[in-house]
């Protein structure tokens, strides 16, 4: 298992509410909502600051692995941030690095990475980033 991930090492966060049916039979967030929150971070950032049309842009963004880990049982109803890094860039492919965060908590609930393909959507062939994407991308470089 690897270590929980510091907030500090973050400067990016998106802000998640949880929802009843988040939960698992135990009362905890299903691993499935946890990926499914990093993903929803990645899109929104994407959409938000990097101003992409992820449903009929030229530009598409194709999750192609994920894994996480986990620290802490967050679950409904728990308010809680995404942190958002990336710790690869290169071609057409983005590793992020996200950790799930309590409010004011240091230590992470959970971690893990989600790596993209970027294509072009008419082919579905990858395409390297767009200079702009890249420098957008390149401002949330962690240090690993």
């Amino acid at each position: 298992m690897t270590e929980s991930p510091q907030r500090s090492a973050f400067s990016h966060f998106h802000p998640v509410l949880t929802r009843p049916q988040d939960n698992d039979h135990n009362g905890h967030l299903a691993g499935s909502t946890v990926h499914a929150l990093f993903e929803t971070a990645i899109q929104a950032f994407l959409v938000e600051q990097a101003e992409l049309d992820l449903r009929e842009g030229e530009v598409a963004a194709v999750v192609v692995s994920s894994a996480a880990d986990f620290f802490a049982l967050p679950g409904f109803p728990d308010v809680l941030e995404v942190g958002l890094g990336v710790t690869r860039l290169v071609g057409s492919t983005v590793e992020f690095r996200l950790a799930l965060y309590r409010p004011g908590d240091d230590d992470a609930c959970a971690a893990g990475t989600l790596v993209q393909v970027f294509v072009e959507r008419a082919s579905g062939r990858p395409m390297a980033l767009p200079d702009n994407l890249r420098l957008i991308l390149a401002g949330l470089a962690l240090n690993r």
